[in-house]
């Protein structure tokens, strides 16, 4: 078994790493949004292509997004167990 300061250390690192994907992800999705919002007064199309947007980026996404609510759950989870050492 690890020690608890090594785990410690690598789940801060894939937190970083996770948190990073998550940030560049977030940028993609706002920049798909302001060019679908230009698509769409361009070309007439109806309100829901930005919906259509939406649920496209949390389908793709997704995975990303409960891989870094589940490490930053065990990263508050290991700095608790760190203090209380």
């Amino acid at each position: 078994m690890a020690a608890p300061d090594t785990d410690l250390a690598t789940v801060e690192a894939a937190y970083r790493k996770i948190l990073r994907t998550i940030l560049g992800h977030s940028i993609f999705f706002i920049i798909c949004c302001a060019l679908a919002i230009v698509l769409r007064r361009m070309f007439k199309l109806p309100p829901a292509l930005l919906t259509v947007a939406f649920f496209v980026a949390l389908l793709l996404f997704g995975g990303d997004l409960i891989r870094f609510i589940n490490c930053r759950s065990r990263l508050r989870r290991l700095r608790e167990q760190h203090a209380n050492s």
